[in-house]
């Protein structure tokens, strides 16, 4: 059965005194985010400033690790002699002392630079450990291996660690203790090397003698990584390591800078003594956990400084975020923190505590000590802003009953978006929340409900007091609906929450230490009354400000309109029927338009919260120094040991899994991405859906064959009332086309001076152009079509309306150089078509005349000699000439276009090549 003490809370007085804590009975008494993120600079200030009073946590084991038993190496002795052979052998390099006091013969200095060390015959030397320590830095700085062939209390004797048998190295060093006094010295010293300096010394660079020399490096770099050790290692030591080996350094560095766990709670008593001296007035309590063998284990601390909750008092509004965030380092648990908003809308922690879990006992116990310190008592008049854990909201509930309590607006969407994701319920769930009138919250709600019924039950059920602005209190002066000012501090503490119990405290304190003075400095150079985080949000909020009319009522009430949309304002009162104004306490869009129709600044109507003299009053105390370890009280009370490690489900992690309305690190690399998350697969296999073929295990099935597409595009048959396709002929029409096009090239170069000729042999090159460009889809060709059409009459008989198409054609083909057969085949025609179209001539003739003779009008010359061009006959009237126009009455589709007016150069060209010369360039441009 675990017991736990009785924890009894203790303020202490101005005269403190260490005397009264002497009895051994008594228990030491110890994407909406609505802040100024302007804490990157701070956090990065307080991070230096913290690491470098680490230095006084390293001190003590700096200069005890030397007084630790150390595992000295005990290297095979074989290939260096017995121990007989070590103590017999003498010769020039060795000392003969006797009894002589060594009073003459140097002492060895430890504080000389490490790469400066270098052995001398009689140096004098504390320890065995000492002397190893000068050997092992003068081997790593000349860059020759040695080994200790023995190394205990009573000698030491090192020999060139050189495989080379063929050549042995002549380097050796014998010490052992002098008889008239106790120092160890050095007696034997050959300080040659005839071996390849090949700096393979990796050996002596043990992670107990590499963290020494990384202490500097991780103070400053907390995060260095494995793989940057063992560069930096390479580079400044010129030999390489492992990674394993780099860990391990990594972690004995971090334990000499950050203490033992043992040596960490051992002297929780005595921190929390000296705070409570140096800070008179703070409260600090701690809680430990008795077990049946009496056993005392740490259970919990809480913490709150003098400066910071009488600061809190003076200016900040009385709004509080809780929150509570996961220790990220060996011992696991979680800190638990208030937080305020300063008057220009920023973080102000107030209090926080490391508690085993996140539960109801432990928040229970946190609300009442935090309730103590800032006079909450019943919550009347005060707001809390929280997340949705259960036991957080009861203990609020038990502690302050008449507290306003909101909930995190982002928690609440976070769940609703679990089974109503999409960014039209976003927009709605968002509209809703900000919603600052009664009346316009049950609108956006009832757009809700009639998307999904389902949806809107889910938010009515959540209690919409607690995440909506329309039923928020006015006297708070903050509308935010996010607790995202709590979450802003935990990832500044963010490496904080990394180290051991003491040093995330220290550090802590110096970040709020240091964010006290600089808060003080930046403020004397605000030259506005108010705080500009107020003055940036008011702007924001009149961004639609030309938009609005002012019909004034009185001196003082006014009413702003915008198309049907319309206000009330009272400036008297400093408020608005929208009810922005009274729960920001920074006028809205409405009065700031009124306020301009007086003609007065809107700035002089913020409400007094964000006053650059409250902001200057809250950070007026700043938190007092305190002493290093070094300087730290003694007490009597029983030393805890750490808490008992509680193993989690699952793989350990640092990084908080994020939900997916959680947007990324601004500073992260990390994109979101466009997955096929969602889509549902289909197997090749057995032609299922929900898995594909690699994972499949039913029978193969073979698919229906699909039926064949028709080719080409749906068009209207004229002789059918619905869309039907051109088939096969279709596709044939590229290769008629472009001949079409070389025939009607042809026609042109053929044809006479006359107008009719110039347009005949453009025809035939635009119809050819035609041809080109639907040859190469083929099934969209009108030939095709009609090739189709050819096809379904059943006596194979080309109608009538169809003959003077093909018959062109044909003569095109025939112009370009295609035998009959070849005709045949391209207009896919039968020997009967043929027949037909032969025997149809004359009558084509007759219909469409094109004859040379008719085509080519003809020419007679004139005085001066050159050719006249006869114009072709007109029709005598419009009727005639519709008659000539309809007599085929082909399909729009089929008809030919005429071509533009050829330019001059083209018609004399055109004109030379007939043998027309002479002809003038205006009679030829009068063609067509």
């Amino acid at each position: 059965m675990v017991v736990e003490s009785e924890e009894v809370r203790h303020e202490s007085s101005e005269e403190y005194d260490s005397e009264e804590y002497e009895d051994d009975d008594e228990v030491l008494d110890t994407e909406h985010i609505d802040v100024e993120m302007e804490e990157d600079d701070f956090k990065i200030q307080g991070k230096e400033r913290c690491k470098d009073a680490f230095l006084n946590f390293s001190s003590d084991y700096e200069d005890n690790e030397a007084d630790e038993d150390n595992d000295l190496v005990d290297e095979d002795e074989e290939g260096f002699g017995s121990e007989e052979e070590i103590d017999d052998t003498a010769g020039a390099n060795d000392l003969d002392l006797g009894d002589a006091v060594g009073a003459g013969f140097p002492i060895h200095d430890p504080s000389v630079k490490w790469n400066k060390m270098k052995p001398l015959l009689g140096e004098r030397y504390e320890s065995p450990h000492q002397l190893q320590q000068c050997l092992t830095n003068y081997a790593i700085k000349s860059g020759y291996n040695i080994k200790f062939a023995k190394c205990d209390t009573v000698r030491l004797t090192a020999k060139c660690g050189s495989k080379m048998k063929s050549q042995p190295c002549p380097f050796r060093v014998h010490a052992s203790w002098m008889t008239q006094e106790r120092s160890f010295q050095i007696k034997t010293l050959v300080d040659e090397h005839k071996c390849v300096r090949n700096f393979n010394i990796s050996n002596l660079l043990s992670p107990r003698w590499l963290a020494r020399h990384f202490l500097k490096e991780l103070i400053m770099k907390p995060n260095l990584k494995c793989k940057e050790m063992q560069s930096i290692i390479r580079t400044k030591f010129h030999c390489g390591v492992s990674w394993s080996k780099a860990y391990r350094t990594r972690c004995r560095a971090m334990t000499i800078i950050d203490g033992k766990l043992t040596e960490h709670y051992a002297r929780v008593w005595d921190y929390c003594h000296e705070l409570l001296r140096s800070n008179p007035g703070s409260t600090v309590q701690v809680g430990v956990t008795v077990n049946p063998d009496q056993t005392t284990y740490f259970h919990r601390m809480y913490l709150c400084f003098k400066a910071i909750k009488e600061g809190w008092k003076i200016g900040c509004r009385r709004v509080i975020g809780l929150d509570g965030s996961f220790l990220k380092g060996t011992c696991k648990g979680e800190l638990l923190t208030a937080i305020g908003r300063d008057a220009n809308n920023q973080v102000y922690p107030i209090a926080w505590a490391v508690v085993d879990i996140e539960n109801k006992a432990n928040w229970k116990w946190f609300l009442e000590l935090l309730t103590e310190d800032l006079n909450l008592l019943d919550g009347g008049g005060f707001t809390v802003i929280s997340d949705q854990h259960k036991g957080l909201l009861e203990a609020t509930k038990e502690v302050l009953p008449n507290v306003e309590h909101r909930q995190c607006a982002r928690h609440i969407y976070a769940n609703f978006r679990k089974t109503y994701s999409g960014v039209e319920f976003k927009n709605m769930f968002w509209a809703a929340s900000l919603s600052t009138v009664e009346s316009e919250f049950l609108r956006k709600m009832d757009d809700i409900k009639e998307v999904n019924p389902n949806a809107y039950e889910h938010l009515i059920a959540r209690d919409p007091h607690t995440w909506c602005r329309a039923f928020f209190r006015t006297d708070v002066a903050c509308e935010a609906v996010e607790n995202g000012i709590a979450e802003c501090f935990n990832a500044i503490i963010l490496d904080a929450r990394k180290k051991p119990l003491l040093a995330m405290f220290e550090e802590i304190r110096l970040y709020m230490m240091d964010r006290f003075y600089h808060m003080l400095q930046k403020a004397e150079k605000w030259e506005s009354v108010v705080c500009p985080a107020a003055i940036k949000k008011m702007n924001k909020f009149g961004e639609d400000l030309r938009n609005w009319n002012v019909n004034p009522s009185g001196p003082s009430i006014f009413e702003a309109r915008n198309g049907l949309e319309g206000y009330v304002v009272n400036l008297q009162s400093r408020v608005c029927s929208c009810r922005l104004w009274d729960i920001s306490g920074i006028p809205c869009v409405h009065a700031q338009c009124a306020i301009l129709f007086t003609g007065q600044d809107p700035v002089h109507f913020i409400s007094e919260w964000f006053h650059v003299d409250r902001f200057k009053a809250i950070y007026a105390n700043n938190i007092l120094p305190v002493n290093g370890r070094n300087l730290w009280p003694r007490t009597s009370y029983i030393k805890p040991l750490p808490p008992l490690a509680r193993r989690m489900p699952g793989r350990p992690t640092l990084k908080r899994k994020r939900h997916a309305t959680e947007s990324q690190d601004k500073y992260s690399q990390n994109k979101m991405k466009v997955t096929g998350k969602g889509r549902t697969v289909q197997c090749k296999n057995c032609l299922q859906r929900g898995h594909n073929k690699a994972s499949c295990k039913n029978p193969k099935v073979t698919p229906e064959p699909k039926p064949k597409k028709k080719m080409g595009r749906p068009r209207l048959d004229p002789n059918i009332s619905h869309w039907t396709r051109g088939g096969v002929r279709g596709s044939r029409g590229g290769a008629r086309g472009s001949r079409g096009g070389r025939g009607g090239n042809r026609g042109g170069a053929v044809g006479n001076t006359g107008d009719v000729v110039a347009h005949r042999g453009g025809r035939g090159s635009k119809r050819g152009g035609r041809g080109s460009k639907r040859g190469g889809r083929g099934s969209k060709t009108s030939v095709g079509i009609e090739g189709g059409g050819v096809a379904e009459v059943e006596d194979d008989t080309i109608p009538e309306k169809y003959l003077v198409h093909l018959w062109k054609e044909m003569q095109d083909l025939k112009l370009s150089g295609y035998s009959t057969e070849e005709i045949k085949k391209s207009l896919s025609l039968t020997d009967s078509h043929m027949k037909q179209l032969n025997d149809y001539n004359d009558t084509i003739e007759q219909v469409l005349p094109m004859s040379m003779e008719e085509e080519y009008p003809p020419q007679t010359e004139t005085q001066d000699g050159a050719e006249e061009i006869i114009p072709e006959t007109q029709p005598e009237s419009e009727e005639e000439e519709e008659g000539i126009n309809d007599t085929h009455e082909l399909p729009v589709h089929l008809r030919i276009v005429k071509k533009r007016r050829p330019s001059e150069r083209i018609v004399k060209t055109k004109l030379k090549k007939m043998g027309c010369v002479g002809t003038s360039s205006n009679s030829a441009l009068e063609l067509d």
